[in-house]
């Protein structure tokens, strides 16, 4: 395990990621797709995942999104301090639509990361509170309250890139 890299998975069926593109992986970053099928429980596969990751921090990212420059220099230097830690993006300050202010609303109050917003873990602490527990509407509802029993997160980072209006991960 090198503990400057940084892993990112991409979540999502087979079928919604066949045509997606994703960055060649590197020396400091490795890219990986969820690539989720119906037949095995989704967190079984998340589990699977991480453990076969060769980064120290992982990013669990939506569909066609990844984040911006600025974010991943951080997430670099996050993951050379080799402490355990967690958090999540900024949403988009762009968007003005109502649903999602919504979403930021509900976010700011509950403290538990949308979907579009994207989570990030040391491999130290996920496998510390048990992974990810249950995958339901609100994914990454259980991991923040497991991550919460341990330690705060980090503050939010710059809000990522989102090439879709489809977040859907099936």
């Amino acid at each position: 395990m090198n503990q400057e890299l940084v892993t990112y998975i991409v979540l999502g069926s087979i079928q919604r990621l066949k045509n997606l593109k994703i960055p060649s992986s590197s020396k400091m970053e490795e890219f990986l797709l969820g690539n989720f099928d119906k037949k095995s429980p989704i967190e079984k596969s998340i589990d699977t995942l991480v453990s076969n990751a060769r980064g120290n921090l992982i990013v669990l990212l939506p569909p066609s999104s990844l984040p911006n420059k600025r974010s991943k220099d951080l997430l670099k230097k996050i993951s050379m301090i080799d402490q355990s830690t967690w958090g999540w993006f900024k949403f988009n300050e762009n968007n003005n639509d109502i649903i999602k202010n919504l979403k930021k609303i509900s976010s700011s109050i509950r403290s538990i990361p949308n979907l579009e917003q994207g989570i990030f873990f040391t491999k130290r602490l996920y496998f510390s509170v048990g992974g990810i527990g249950s995958f339901g509407p609100s994914p990454f509802k259980e991991i923040s309250k497991r991550f919460y029993s341990r330690i705060d997160p980090q503050n939010p980072l710059p809000a990522l890139i989102i090439r879709t209006k489809n977040l859907n991960i099936f």
